[in-house]
């Protein structure tokens, strides 16, 4: 039943705080004081929320009415509204499409892993009804599994999910956005790599181990190349020109997605004709159960481990060990180094637009540094 403005003046005070109801949620609160403000109630995702709209009887009875009632339209069809948008699935799958032509096989099973863990609570809730305590709880199970890295990497994909959602006008805000803050920490643990002191007698080591031809000149050409060890076991023949002293590695193999070219020494050149006598395949390095895989890195790591180095020197600490000799000789530009690692800086398209950038002094540098491994060896 509807108010009149006699009932709101006459109202009195109780012992306790009590309300007279209009139409459309609204509401005259009258306190144990005597004051008297009006109040209106609606429902949005199914819960009940409330507004103050003002005392009585400064804001009168048909004023109040009129802002109640307008609360109640705009909130309707804010509801209405937003239901229509996608699911979060929806959306992060539309962004997956999107992206990944830019990707690496690698990066897409990596990203499709992190949707996959996200989907499991978040596939069939509206976009713009996913709030930050939700997408934390997934965070915080994949912390508790000890996952500390993998957690880092669902929650930043999630967030571009959001950023992609808010450019389509899905959503305005990133509720995963400042969720980094509530992860654990992980400690930065580098990985192990020998001084250029302790080579010789590590090599000796090595070339003592009972392994196949094919994984020592695996070892000597990580070493000499200073490349990724995925970069050269995933490597094929036609990529090398020995008569022009060079390799392209093609943008789909790095890192960084950028083709990467290294020049390619007389010891390099001796190394690779002495592999090619080991087998006719595509693949500089292929796997030994079938021959259209490459071999795997463990292979190699294996043998430094079992040569007295485990915990010590990694694959990774060739390219560490390389970086560090150079830069320690104080014989070579740094950006020259930092190029022939195919470290791109911030400034990609600077960066890119080259790949045989510092050429000249980057042949010098193998040069130099071949000479050192053979000091080694």
């Amino acid at each position: 039943m509807s108010l009149t403005d006699a009932e709101c003046r006459k109202a009195q005070p109780k012992d306790k705080q009590y309300r007279l109801s209009d139409s459309h949620g609204l509401s005259l609160i009258i306190t144990t004081k005597g004051q008297k403000y009006w109040n209106v109630r609606y429902t949005v995702h199914g819960q009940r929320q409330s507004e103050s709209l003002g005392p009585y009887p400064e804001l009168s009875l048909k004023k109040a009415r009129e802002m109640a009632y307008e609360l109640k339209y705009k909130h309707s069809k804010s509801v209405l509204h937003e239901d229509i948008k996608p699911f979060f699935k929806e959306v992060a799958e539309d962004w997956f499409e999107n992206q990944k032509e830019t990707w690496s096989p690698k990066h897409i099973s990596n990203v499709r892993a992190s949707l996959d863990e996200l989907y499991l609570s978040l596939e069939n809730k509206r976009i713009n009804q996913i709030q930050a305590p939700e997408i934390l709880q997934i965070i915080k199970k994949i912390e508790a599994r000890g996952s500390l890295e993998v957690a880092k990497r669902t929650l930043s994909r999630c967030g571009m999910v959001m950023k992609y959602a808010i450019a389509h006008g899905y959503r305005y805000d990133d509720p995963a956005g400042d969720l980094v803050y509530a992860l654990k920490n992980k400690r930065v643990k580098n990985l192990a790599s020998l001084s250029a002191a302790e080579m010789p007698e590590f090599l000796i080591h090595i070339k003592a181990y009972p392994a196949d031809a094919q994984t020592h000149h695996a070892i000597v050409l990580i070493m000499l190349t200073g490349v990724r060890v995925s970069e050269l076991l995933r490597a094929r023949w036609d990529e090398f020109d020995l008569e022009g002293r060079k390799w392209d590695i093609p943008e789909e193999r790095m890192k960084n997605r950028l083709p990467h070219r290294v020049p390619l020494t007389d010891r390099m050149i001796a190394e690779l004709q002495a592999l090619r006598l080991t087998h006719n395949q595509e693949l500089l390095f292929p796997h030994r159960l079938s021959n259209k895989e490459p071999m795997r890195s463990e292979s190699i790591l294996a043998v430094i481990k079992r040569s007295g180095y485990a915990g010590r020197m990694t694959t990774h600490g060739f390219r560490s060990l390389f970086s560090t000799v150079l830069n320690e000789s104080n014989l070579f530009n740094p950006d020259a180094i930092e190029r022939q690692l195919a470290h791109v800086p911030q400034n990609r398209i600077r960066s890119a637009y080259n790949r045989a950038q510092y050429w000249d002094e980057r042949v010098k540098i193998m040069e130099w540094y071949g000479e050192q491994v053979m000091s080694w060896m």
